[in-house]
């Protein structure tokens, strides 16, 4: 039986659980994709799919509206899958285990995808209505928007003819958004040696912390379990080197890892190491005295912080020299993190911000991948080359992708104008206008079409890019009946 079969809106719901049913991830989209373009042909809807995957499906409007100026109602199809370390969901092969209390909306083990499902299944259960007025419909439905808005950048839009869109992907209801920041993608690879050395193999996991979006949670200071994994290591090498500096370290690093997506802060990170028998308990006190020290800075914004230290098995095994042991920590500690600036201008608003999201190892190399949002672009350029600098010192290969630009505030807006209108008359109260430090697919978008005039709205989400993500099921149904009165 259906878990969202008795909560209204039931058209609505009714989408998005099909939808969770299908794994899509960012880069794992061709099933998705294909359902989305299947709906549309049973509808005998127009539908265009394009070598990214991207769908845009048009609908005439509804009797009596058929000659009224299109609207496009844009969202993205992936979804930032990551799950619990106990979960035992495939995520590239599996659905979602949606469930509800009949308050919130969430999936078990993993995270729901509410950023952005719930935006294809507004959009869906609005073409598959035969009752609800609408003008005609411009659907514009892109891939791989967590992973650098790539679908954005690529997709054609010269067949529209709206130049009005409604983009739904935000997580609070009643708050309009006007701009955002730009950003890129910024990785680094360090190729590091290897030996073969004897001792005992250990095990250094962080967890406990909260994650969240890299752009919405960043001002809350979060603990980044790949940067204290980093530090935990590099206090433990200062602890065994001769001199205290970390040189000369008994300590080996096997691999470190954490993280799923750059723009996800990590919860959780495990580093392998190698150490003799008679350092261990060095280590052991260094990791605890390094876990007090977090658990004190972190104690109002992640209070649930763990660093544990394992012991495995003994043995010889490959492990990078400790001279490049060191390097790796040293290169990653120094690169910034969170957040670097406060806008002058918006109280309240990060101006500039990066996350080590991904941290990777794989044969000898260590793969760092950073998440960069300004809304400034020159402060975006600066930090960039930051990063740049500091990889290039220490060796790494460092490269840029997925670079997007930020979405400019337009002074005069019809859209805006008529949404705000719409609010006020149904809720007696303004609506939220606002900037904010994540980025949105609206300014690439608004590039393709000259003059384009948008909006950025969606119903109440907690702790998105994450397992504790929630869609709330009143806001969902405030939102869809405010969409549709905008659209009548």
């Amino acid at each position: 039986m259906s878990k969202l079969s008795n909560i209204e809106p039931k058209e609505v719901f009714g989408f998005f659980e099909q939808l969770c049913e299908i794994p899509h991830g960012s880069g794992n989209l061709q099933q998705i994709s294909d359902f989305l373009v299947s709906f549309a042909k049973e509808r005998n809807l127009e539908v265009t799919q394009d070598k990214e995957l991207n769908v845009i499906i048009k609908a005439p409007g509804s009797k009596g509206y058929e000659d009224k100026e299109p609207v496009i109602l844009q969202g993205h199809m992936d979804m930032v899958a990551v799950k619990n370390d106990d979960c035992d969901i495939d995520m590239k092969k599996d659905g979602l285990r949606v469930t509800t209390d009949g308050e919130y909306v969430w999936a078990e083990g993993t995270s729901l995808g509410g950023d952005d499902g719930i935006a294809v299944a507004y959009c869906l259960a609005l073409l598959d209505s035969k009752d609800i007025p609408h003008p005609p419909l411009e659907v514009v439905i892109t891939t791989n928007e967590e992973t650098g808005m790539y679908g954005a950048s690529a997709i054609d839009l010269s067949s529209l003819k709206s130049k009005k869109m409604i983009n739904i992907d935000n997580e609070k209801e009643g708050q309009f958004i006007t701009s955002c920041a730009g950003g890129a993608r910024i990785h680094s690879v360090l190729s590091l040696r290897q030996e073969e050395t004897e001792g005992v193999k250990c095990k250094i996991f962080v967890g406990g912390l909260l994650g969240g979006h890299s752009g919405e949670m960043i001002k809350c200071g979060r603990g980044n379990a790949n940067h204290i994994l980093i530090r935990t290591l590099l206090d433990a090498q200062r602890a065994t080197s001769p001199d205290g500096s970390g040189k000369g370290s008994s300590l080996r690093i096997i691999s470190v890892g954490g993280g799923v997506a750059d723009n996800a802060i990590p919860s959780t990170a495990v580093g392998e190491i190698v150490v003799p028998k008679e350092d261990i308990d060095t280590v052991k006190r260094s990791v605890e005295r390094t876990l007090s020290e977090v658990k004190g800075e972190l104690e109002v914004k992640d209070d649930n912080v763990e660093i544990s230290f394992d012991q495995t098995e003994s043995g010889k095994f490959t492990a990078f020299t400790s001279e490049d042991s060191l390097k790796v920590c040293n290169m990653i500690s120094i690169m910034p993190d969170g957040v670097q600036a406060m806008s002058a201008t918006v109280t309240g608003l990060v101006e500039t911000s990066l996350n080590l999201g991904i941290l990777k190892t794989d044969g000898g190399k260590v793969f760092a991948d950073q998440s960069v949002r300004s809304s400034v672009e020159s402060s975006k350029k600066v930090l960039i080359n930051k990063l740049l600098t500091i990889g290039g010192l220490f060796g790494a290969e460092m490269s840029i992708s997925g670079e997007y630009p930020g979405w400019k505030y337009r002074q005069s807006s019809e859209l805006r104008d008529h949404m705000v209108e719409v609010y006020k008359r149904l809720y007696g109260k303004e609506p939220e206008v606002m900037a904010i430090h994540a980025g949105l697919e609206c300014g690439i978008l608004s590039e393709k079409i000259e003059g384009l005039d948008c909006i950025s709205i969606g119903p109440d989400m907690k702790d998105i890019h994450s397992a504790k993500e929630k869609l709330s099921v009143k806001s969902t149904a405030n939102v869809w009946e405010y969409l549709k009165a905008v659209l009548a």
